[in-house]
C-alpha cells in the first residue's frame, strides 16, 4: 500500500510503498477513505521542536484523523464488523486506572503518552490498523471528509462546552485564536445556542471562515486595536466563556481581563511560557474558572459532537479549504504552512 512516512528526524515526508499492516488481537484494519492533516502532523512534517516531543523512532506514517470501512478483524474482536464505518479516538486508555474511572479516559494515568498516528504508526495511508477500543462506529450517511474531521470537532466541542457549564445558550463567547479548531469552535458555539460569538485573530481568511461558521464579529489584531474593538461590543458584564486558541501570553492575559466574574475560561492554546495571575486574591474572589482542554472526553465528546452533526445545526464544510489525493500530500502541507495562514482543514483521498 501508499503511506506517507517520516522517514528522517528531518523536515519533510515521503510517499512509500509498505506492507499492508495486519491485524493483532483487539485490532481491525480499516480502508482509509479520507484522512486530514493536523496542526501536529505538520509540526512533524516541518520537524521543528514540537515535533520532537512526539516522534521518537523513524521510520514511522504520519496521521491520526481519519474515516474508513472495516475490511478485516483480528481475534478477540468484539464489538466491529467487517463493513463498519469508522473514524478513532487519538487517545489510548486502560480503562481501569482513577482518570479513566473517573471520567478521564483522554488523560489516561497508564496509557500516558501513547495516542495514535504519534506513538505508532497512523492513518496516511490506505490501510491502518487500529484498536477496536478507540473506535468510532460513523453514522453512515456521513460523508468521509465530514467523518475524518471528527476528531478535531471533538477538541472544539470539550473546549466549547466544558465539562461541567455546557449550556451556551444565551451566552456571550469569545474566541482567541484562528487556527482551524477555533474555527470549528465558532460553528459549535453559535449551534449551542450563544447569543454573541467573536473571535480575534490575525489572519483574514481564517476570520472569514468563522464568520462563514457563525462567528458574529471577527477581529484583527494586526489591523485592529483588540481592546477598543471588544470596548465597542458594549457586553454588559463581559463574556460568560472565554476560549483561549491562540497560545500565548497577551491571550491568556486577554482572557482572564474580558470574561466575567463567575465566568469559564478554556485554555486549549499550547507554548512554554510561564502563566501568572498577578492578583491571586482578586482571582479568587472573582471566581473566574479555567479550564485547561487536551484532547476530549471519551466518548461525551464525541456524542456531543454526534448530536450537533445529527441536528443539522452544524455545517463544518466551510472549514475544509483544500482537498487533495494522497500522493499529492506536500501540497496539502505547503498550504497548512502557507503565509499568511488562509487554510482550514486539508482532507487527503488515498
Amino acid at each position: 500500500m501508499r503511506a506517507i512516512v517520516k522517514t528522517k528526524m528531518a523536515p519533510g515526508a515521503e510517499l512509500l510503498d509498505v506492507e499492508v499492516p495486519r491485524p493483532k488481537d483487539g485490532e481491525v484494519l480499516v480502508k482509509v477513505k479520507a484522512t486530514s492533516i493536523c496542526g501536529t502532523d505538520v509540526h512533524i512534517y516541518n520537524w521543528d521542536s514540537a515535533a520532537q516531543v512526539y516522534i521518537k523512532t523513524v521510520p514511522q506514517i504520519q496521521g491520526h484523523e481519519f474515516a474508513g470501512e472495516v475490511v478485516e478483524v483480528g481475534r478477540k474482536t468484539r464489538k466491529f464488523r467487517i463493513g463498519d464505518y469508522v473514524s478513532a479516538e487519538t487517545h489510548f486508555y486502560c480503562g481501569k486506572c482513577v482518570q479513566c474511572r473517573s471520567g478521564q479516559k483522554h488523560i489516561c494515568d497508564t496509557e500516558k503518552g501513547r495516542i495514535f498516528g504519534l506513538s505508532c504508526d497512523g492513518c496516511f495511508a490506505e490501510y491502518v490498523a487500529v484498536p477496536e477500543s478507540i473506535l468510532w462506529r460513523n453514522d453512515p450517511g456521513l460523508p468521509p471528509e465530514i467523518a475524518t474531521l471528527q476528531e478535531p470537532l471533538g477538541n472544539a466541542v470539550y473546549c466549547a462546552l466544558g465539562d461541567y457549564d455546557n449550556n451556551l445558550n444565551g451566552k456571550a463567547v469569545l474566541i482567541l485564536g484562528d487556527g482551524p479548531i477555533a474555527m470549528l469552535a465558532s460553528g459549535v458555539c453559535k449551534a449551542e445556542g450563544a447569543r454573541l460569538v467573536v473571535i480575534v485573530g490575525r489572519h483574514q481568511r481564517r476570520l472569514e471562515i468563522s464568520r462563514e461558521m457563525g462567528a458574529d464579529v471577527g477581529i484583527n489584531e494586526k489591523e485592529e486595536d483588540v481592546a477598543e474593538s471588544l470596548a465597542r461590543l458594549h457586553i454588559s458584564g463581559r463574556f460568560d466563556v472565554v476560549l483561549e486558541m491562540a497560545g500565548s501570553r497577551s491571550a491568556r492575559d486577554l482572557a482572564i481581563d474580558s470574561v466575567r466574574d463567575g465566568g469559564r475560561i478554556s485554555l486549549f492554546g499550547i507554548d512554554t511560557d510561564p502563566f501568572f495571575i498577578e492578583n491571586c486574591g482578586q482571582y479568587v474572589r472573582s471566581a473566574k474558572k479555567i479550564l485547561p482542554i487536551t484532547g476530549r472526553l471519551i466518548w461525551r465528546s464525541w456524542n456531543q459532537a454526534r448530536k450537533l452533526l445529527d441536528s443539522g445545526r452544524l455545517d463544518m464544510t466551510p472549514v475544509i479549504t483544500h482537498k487533495y489525493p494522497l500522493e499529492e500530500f506536500d501540497k496539502g502541507f505547503l498550504a497548512m504552512n502557507h503565509r499568511p495562514k488562509v487554510s482550514g482543514k486539508v482532507v487527503m483521498y488515498p
